[in-house]
């Protein structure tokens, strides 16, 4: 009958969770408060569905002490130097400001030193979930206002740890605010101080050990779980909290390289066990209160929001903040915090907090919460009204100027700033240029051109020129020093911008990278077109107008031979790309996407489409004399002429009409001129033939020189692949071709590099390998049995040792191609590798998948289904085909 009891109960909370939550979230008032609305629903105070709200509640406690362990983890300490001033000063001084106030208030309402203490701090905390939400609902982040709430918040959530590690102090009958504070202080320090030693002696190598010797995942996250719980009891059993052991325990894994498999195995746990913490705090929440004491809570709500909204806005101004963006602070952080409900739930529980005292403070909080989007409203409101009546600051002025939204910012006017204002004009995308050199600043001025003199590593003429309301800031200065100072101070200006920076080599590029620059290029050929390449992308340019506006710069001039532009020098190693057009295609897709990789990979592109050889005596893949077979390729060759019309102006475009069957007349046009890349819709399998010995598709494998990207799906606008994924595997059977299969996945890697970073695409790469023979020597008749443990490890080992010497190699050859680090996320996988690799693109969404083809011969040639097809065929995105031995046309490489 109990434990009929308790799985109704758990019934009950997933069931109110589950409509509560998404309503509210539709709504726009956050999960919290679902999840606090639909525990007060189904408590005591509701509809009564569950009473025991104590034995709940413990378990509930866990998710407090997940939720730490995952800000320890997360925590990043260059982050917080960064923006150290904004979250150590002003986040400070509104903790403690706010706490000191509302703890004087809570004094004069007669509590006790200690309970004011603990309901002052608990108040002056805000919502993260609230504020973060709704910043970023409304793509404020990144103004004035959004980076000191962020600010602000952040340190909030640092505060936790040292606020829950006072509450065993306060609850202490044998301590007092003057009485062996000293001694418990060093107990704690002692204390905090072994566990962290020890977590750096034993955590990294446990893991290493786990890792290594797992056989399935769930070892590695009940390890994880280990030790959060593990952390947790330990700095309770030594009086502390245990939220702070497990964020110590996650602090102490912030480095390690399995923090991102301990984040995905723990984050399930910490929702839901959150998710039940706010259930059991809204079925503690007695709203019979608002019917009571009605009008003492609403002067309690409106008292602490008057009072947060006061200190706020008093300490942004105190710090130059301007008035509006004041206001939107203060009201964007008056309501109480999710942290307060933990805060005083233990302080309930600690017994410093009276019960009657606690029902009152949770729903004050309740309901500060719900005033949260109405007074986001406000602010948005009173903001636009004080900005109109406030007049700029000289401070914020360094040069008039125009006020601007959504445009560019470029520093610096030489040579490499030119070819990108250049860019960025012809493209209509609003910017402006700061420059310190007064001749360059009036010669450009004197061409009406918007650029204005300002040094840009000064935080002030960076906000003068709109720096919290622009795209990006490109420093494209001449002198290293002046670009590094600059980076630094935009950074810690504006956290959230975006920062691309001129590079003149890959080790100026890695120490802008580790300055704060969200990008840099190191100077090659040519990195100023490339640079405006991506510039142009981020602020939302087609693909074909960018390609049309590089290749028409005038400063390209200088990289031509004997007026030849020299694509074989571009990132992606193809030089051109062969689209066959097919009877059943949807055509305007598939140019528009094969257009749009050939001008992300500077590659030119010609359209055949194909005729049939219907009449004896015509040669394949040359026209017919014939009158009537003349009429119908130039019907066919007008008809593509007006389908590719569009694309010349951004692309090198040629149409042709080949006459024969497909597999044979595309094998010779890529043979007779070079093509790289043959793109082609993927046909479908219809028929026992088919079936049996394989379509067009097939045989185009087994016969086209170059690789072949079978088109399944096309990418919504601007037609780029968002992720791609490459499937390898190595070939250990008895006879396998071990040469060819290394050869292939070198060259699917290959071609994952160069397409990944010329369409800015998320890269994973999946390593399918088998222990082949382990079944039988773990059969019973096997006097090998006992080793094939052994035999496993040693096959993962040098599986693993295989992929690190082809992720080198390829690394190596994308280093002289001057494409981007190549740093894939890599998973070995242990199993078939059609099998592994369909289901990890499924599990990963990725739009385009990567695999290889190897030739065979005899009976299998005919018979034998080829991987990349059965994996094409099980796929609905696209895939691309990579052979041992390919004619890629690439100026960083010399294979035969």
């Amino acid at each position: 009958m109990t434990e009929t009891h308790y799985i109704l109960d758990i019934i009950v909370l997933l069931a109110a969770a589950v409509v509560a939550v998404p309503l509210f979230q539709r709504l726009g008032l956050g999960a919290v408060l679902g999840f606090l609305i639909a525990g007060a629903a189904i408590g005591p105070w509701g509809f009564g569905f569950i009473v025991a709200v104590e034995e709940i509640r413990h378990l509930a406690e866990f998710g407090v002490v997940f939720l730490l362990f995952i800000i320890g983890i997360e925590l990043k300490p260059a982050r917080l130097w960064i923006m150290r001033r904004t979250v150590f000063g002003l986040g400070t001084a509104q903790l403690l400001a706010t706490g000191t106030v509302l703890m004087l208030v809570s004094i004069w309402f007669g509590l006790s030193p200690g309970s004011a203490l603990v309901v002052g701090l608990g108040l002056a905390l805000s919502s993260t979930a609230f504020g973060l939400q709704i910043l970023s609902d409304k793509g404020e982040l990144g103004t004035e206002h959004g980076r000191t709430a962020f600010s602000i918040l952040l340190l909030q959530d640092l505060a936790i740890v040292p606020m829950m590690a006072l509450l065993p102090l306060l609850a202490s009958t044998e301590l007092t605010l003057t009485q062996d504070v000293e001694l418990a202080a060093l107990e704690a320090v002692f204390i905090l101080t072994g566990v962290f030693i020890l977590g750096r002696l034993l955590l990294r190598p446990l893991l290493r050990l786990v890792a290594e010797s797992k056989r399935n995942p769930e070892i590695f996250t009940a390890t994880a779980i280990l030790l959060v719980i593990g952390a947790a009891w330990l700095t309770g059993w030594a009086g502390l909290s245990m939220a702070l052991g497990a964020f110590l325990g996650g602090l102490l894994l912030a480095d390690s390289r399995y923090r991102h498999q301990i984040m995905a195995d723990i984050q399930p746990f910490r929702g839901l066990l959150l998710g039940l913490f706010f259930m059991s705090v809204g079925m503690s929440i007695d709203f019979g209160l608002i019917a009571t004491r009605g009008l003492q809570v609403a002067g309690l709500v409106g008292g602490l929001l008057l009072i947060k909204v006061a200190v706020v806005w008093g300490l942004c101004r105190a710090t130059g903040r301007g008035v509006a963006d004041s206001m939107h602070t203060a009201l964007l952080l008056a309501q109480a915090g999710e942290f307060g409900f933990v805060i005083f739930g233990l302080g309930n529980m600690a017994g410093i907090v009276d019960p009657d005292i606690y029902q009152l403070l949770l729903l004050i909080i309740a309901l500060s919460m719900v005033a949260t989007p109405l007074l986001v409203k406000l602010g948005s409101w009173i903001g636009q009204v004080l900005e109109k009546q406030a007049a700029p600051s000289t401070e914020q002025v360094a040069k008039p100027i125009p006020a601007s939204r959504n445009h560019i910012i470029v520093a610096g006017f030489g040579r490499f700033g030119k070819i990108l204002a250049n860019s960025l004009a012809k493209a209509k995308v609003p910017y402006l240029v700061l420059d310190i050199d007064p001749a360059k600043v009036a010669a450009a001025q004197a061409l009406n051109h918007p650029v204005y003199f300002g040094d840009a590593s000064q935080s002030e003429v960076l906000r003068a020129a709109g720096a919290e309301h622009s795209l990006m800031v490109v420093f494209a200065m001449n002198q290293m020093e002046s670009i590094g100072q600059a980076v630094v101070t935009a950074r810690e200006a504006f956290p959230s911008l975006k920062v691309y920076a001129r590079a003149w080599d890959s080790r100026m590029a890695q120490k802008l990278l580790s300055l704060g620059a969200s990008y840099a290029i190191p100077e090659t050929l040519e990195s100023s077109q490339q640079l405006s390449w991506d510039v142009l992308s981020v602020a939302g340019v087609p693909s074909e107008t960018v390609a049309r506006l590089i290749r028409r710069d005038p400063e390209r001039k200088q990289y031509r031979i004997g007026g030849e532009v020299r694509i074989a020098d571009t990132p992606s190693g193809y030089q051109s790309m062969l689209l066959v057009l097919t009877a059943d295609c949807d055509e305007e897709g598939v140019l528009a996407y094969t257009a749009a990789l050939a001008a992300d990979c500077l590659a030119s592109l010609t359209v055949v489409e194909l005729l049939a050889d219907t009449r004896l005596g015509v040669e394949e893949g040359v026209s017919s004399p014939d009158e009537l077979e003349d009429r119908m390729m130039k019907s066919r060759r007008e008809r593509l002429e007006k389908l590719v019309a569009g694309l010349r102006d951004g692309l090198q475009v040629q149409t042709k009409v080949l006459v024969g069957r497909p597999p044979q007349v595309i094998t010779r046009e890529v043979a007779a001129n070079g093509h790289g890349l043959v793109l082609k819709p993927a046909e479908g399998v219809s028929g026992w033939r088919q079936r049996l010995f394989g379509g067009n598709d097939e045989k185009l494998l087994k016969a086209c020189p170059c690789p072949i990207l079978l088109i399944r799906t096309i990418p919504p606008v601007p037609y780029r692949h968002r992720r791609i994924c490459a499937g390898i595997y190595q070939d250990e059977k008895p006879g396998g071709h071990r040469d060819d299969r290394y050869a292939i996945n070198r060259n699917i890697l290959l071609h994952a590099a160069r397409l990944s970073s010329a369409q800015f695409a998320e890269l994973s790469v999946i390593h399918a390998w088998e222990a082949y023979g382990e079944q039988d020597m773990q059969s019973g008749f096997s006097p090998f049995q006992f080793e094939a443990q052994n035999y496993v490890e040693q096959e993962q080992s040098r599986n693993k040792k295989a992929l690190d010497k082809m992720l080198a190699e390829v690394r190596e050859s994308t280093e002289n191609e001057h494409l981007p680090v190549f740093n894939p996320v890599c998973y070995m996988v242990k199993g078939s590798h059609r099998e592994s690799i369909i289901r990890f693109a499924n599990d990963l969404q990725a739009d385009l998948v990567i695999v290889g083809s190897a030739a065979q011969s005899g009976i299998t040639d005919y018979i034998v289904d080829n991987t990349a097809m059965a994996i094409t065929r099980q796929l609905q995105c696209s895939v691309l085909v990579a052979k041992a031995r390919e004619s890629i046309s690439s100026a960083a490489e010399d294979e035969s």
